[in-house]
């Protein structure tokens, strides 16, 4: 069941809202969402095919025989070389009305397994058919899980979206293959999360001792935690991660804000090097505040953090633009190779919207997964 997307070409991402109706109850919706803000059912975003006009540079239903605006005749493309379309994303509830709850994470009606081939199919192709189900069952409660604590699976969700396209192509093999690489995504995704949480109570541990409180509770936490994953309990250990976050945060507070403004600080800084932005400001007040820091001034840890995320968004957003507008040139070049474009086209429209929206650690990280995308290609 598809929600009707409004979009119009390709560079639409960083210049237009997502807009569509709400399928269940059509209610009508304006910008990225995960559920429906009336009914509640979820979303998750798929892929529908356009094509551009080669005389105006519309874009047109891939299965148009004439663009509506100039009004040339389209032919019909047989050989196999020729390029694919242009894929731009629409929202479909990952729930259908009346059906059996599922995960929000992703539901067996987006994750279809693939339709019966109408040739012979050979040994592998049948235990492939058997496994995909099992696989699916398998990844779709680490989705839920990751999404519960905010844990970061695009890479995982983009294997989803090519499954499903494999699917629709009755190539069962491609889709295992897909739906397998997302399961690896998601445990190496959340296996990362925990280690983290890890390390992030061990220096809330040490943060207590300085300031007089008692760490038992936060150690005991690190234990059960570290427990936990030995016993491939990811759950367990992200809720016991959790818990020890609270007890530690009730006596360290303002090094908690302060440590959390430093990390972003610090990965904010990582991803713009990699744009060759001029970051020795930023970095110096990084150090500066993890100095303080280590001398329990978590106030000037803060505040100089702080000033280093300024430093480095003035600068930003005039580079941002350049980058957004050579990823479209790479994109139409790798489209003009007849190269599938599919992905290349969401990332790139989710580091617009982010852009738009100011969120300009989203941008970069987007336009990282973007350059990835394309060396794959």
């Amino acid at each position: 069941m598809l929600a009707g997307g409004s979009h119009s070409g390709e560079d639409r991402g960083s210049n237009e809202l997502f807009e569509f109706d709400c399928p269940e109850c059509g209610t009508h919706i304006v910008g990225e969402v995960s559920k429906c803000p009336k009914c509640g059912v979820e979303f998750v975003i798929e892929e529908v095919s356009e094509s551009i006009c080669q005389d105006c540079g519309t874009a047109v239903p891939a299965d148009s025989d004439k663009c509506p605006k100039c009004g040339a005749i389209f032919e019909v493309a047989t050989s196999e070389g020729a390029p694919p379309p242009i894929q731009e994303p629409q929202a479909i509830p990952t729930q259908a009305p009346r059906a059996e709850a599922v995960t929000k994470a992703v539901s067996p009606s987006i994750i279809a397994e693939p339709e019966p081939a109408t040739v012979a199919e050979t040994p592998q192709d049948i235990e492939m058919r058997k496994q995909f189900p099992l696989l699916v069952e398998e990844v779709k409660p680490l989705l839920a899980l990751a999404a519960d604590y905010g844990i970061d699976v695009a890479e995982g969700k983009r294997y989803i979206d090519k499954a499903v396209k494999a699917g629709r192509q009755r190539d069962v093999v491609s889709a295992v293959r897909f739906v397998r690489e997302c399961l690896e995504s998601v445990k190496l995704a959340i296996d990362e999360r925990i280690n983290r949480d890890v390390e992030y109570l061990e220096k809330l541990a040490e943060m207590a001792k300085k300031s007089g409180t008692d760490p038992t509770a936060v150690i005991e936490a690190i234990m059960n935690v570290k427990a936990k994953k030995d016993a491939g309990d990811p759950a367990g250990a992200l809720a016991e991660g959790k818990v020890g976050r609270t007890e530690a945060e009730r006596t360290t507070g303002k090094y908690v804000e302060a440590n959390e403004i430093c990390d972003s600080l610090e990965r904010l800084i990582q991803n713009s090097e990699r744009f060759y932005i001029d970051v020795r400001n930023a970095r110096k007040l990084l150090n500066e505040a993890r100095d303080a820091g280590q001398h329990g001034d978590w106030s000037m840890m803060g505040i100089l953090a702080k000033k280093g995320r300024e430093e480095l968004y003035g600068s930003l957003p005039e580079v941002m633009k350049a980058e957004l507008k050579k990823a479209k040139g790479v994109l139409l070049d790798a489209k003009a190779e007849g190269r599938d474009v599919s992905a290349l086209v969401k990332i790139l429209k989710d580091a617009g919207v982010a852009f738009k929206r100011g969120n300009q650690e989203e941008a970069l990280e987007r336009l990282i997964e973007f350059k990835t995308e394309v060396r794959h290609l």
